[in-house]
């Protein structure tokens, strides 16, 4: 008796494209720019058949395949073994299919000899659509410095050194020391930037000196964030910043409001100086002094002591002040 199960969904037998998920079948609908709609069903490419079955245009793709080095793709060949987080994009060209979101995937795919899962499109897709289309639902966002850092800097809480940590993830020193830079930043202080990943490693820098000058002096993060308030409203309702116009903006009014305040002079504080010492805590007899205003302050002294410090008072007063 043949038990062999039957394969649910569709199948490539005249194709090296290799079978469908033997599984339910999956599949996404996309509006292209065109207007048109384009149903993508879900294909696993067998191993072996990835490199001479798929193919990419970079002019569609967006990603330099030149510079999608065995080093460069460590970050998926470490996983894609095991398992594919998210499906490559395609469309069926003469055969084969174009990747137009997944090129990474695909190269770290041959590399390990693996296979590949891609939705892919049997509709007619123009060039422009597919162009469109991959810039849209680009799923391979780096990590932005920080998000590396905080990574990082996790591995450091654990007792690698940050050469340990280098080596480990592939990475120089001087990455990792930029990194875990960015991560020291407090968030606080990137939360008026409406796009953090904009911020490169000076940004980066220059945010922590701040944070740190700040700290010395003994300012609040908050009172620096209600001190930019108003420009920064102003700022977020110009909706003709470019994102990177408007981190700059938001740089220059954060250094601009935190010099200010790192460098407003120092308030006088008021000195306290012990007249007498008591055997109880509740009596004192001390001057206060702020600035160029001064005073003296007593507690839980006898009248007779009170009404002779009084007419000592004013005998000096009459001494040094009156004309004479």
């Amino acid at each position: 008796m043949n038990t062999k199960r039957k394969t649910i969904g569709r199948t490539f037998s005249q194709s090296p494209l290799s079978k469908a998920l033997e599984n339910e079948e999956q599949s996404r609908t996309f509006v292209l720019q065109s207007g048109a709609r384009a149903e993508f069903k879900h294909v696993h490419i067998l191993p072996g058949d990835v490199a001479d079955t798929t193919f990419v245009v970079q002019e569609n793709n967006g990603r330099d395949q030149t510079a999608l080095t065995k080093d460069s793709l460590v970050d998926i060949t470490r996983t894609i073994k095991f398992q594919q987080f998210f499906a490559a994009i395609g469309r069926r060209v003469d055969g084969k299919i174009e990747i137009l979101d997944g090129s990474r995937r695909r190269a770290a795919a041959i590399l390990c000899r693996t296979g590949l899962n891609v939705l892919v499109t049997d509709a007619e897709v123009s060039t422009e659509d597919a162009r469109q289309l991959a810039k849209d639902i680009q799923t391979a966002k780096e990590h932005n410095l920080r998000e590396v850092g905080l990574r990082l800097r996790s591995m450091k809480e654990n007792g690698m050194s940050q050469k340990e940590i280098a080596e480990d993830q592939g990475l120089s020193q001087a990455k990792v020391t930029r990194a875990l830079q960015a991560a020291a930043v407090p968030q606080e202080l990137l939360s008026p930037f409406p796009v953090q990943s904009e911020l490169s490693h000076p940004d980066y820098k220059l945010l922590l000196i701040l944070s740190e000058r700040l700290l010395e002096k003994q300012i609040s993060t908050e009172v620096l964030l209600q001190e930019i308030d108003a420009e920064l409203t102003v700022l977020r309702a110009n909706k003709q910043l470019t994102p990177e116009d408007s981190k700059n903006s938001v740089l220059a009014l954060l250094r601009r409001k935190a010099t200010a305040l790192i460098e407003e002079p120092a308030k006088d504080k008021v000195k306290s100086v012990p007249l007498w010492s008591f055997a109880d805590k509740d009596r004192f007899a001390r001057k206060k002094s702020k600035g160029r205003a001064f005073s003296y302050e007593f507690n839980r002294l006898p009248k007779e002591l009170q009404d002779e410090l009084d007419l000592a008072i004013q005998n000096l007063l009459s001494q040094h002040l009156s004309d004479k």
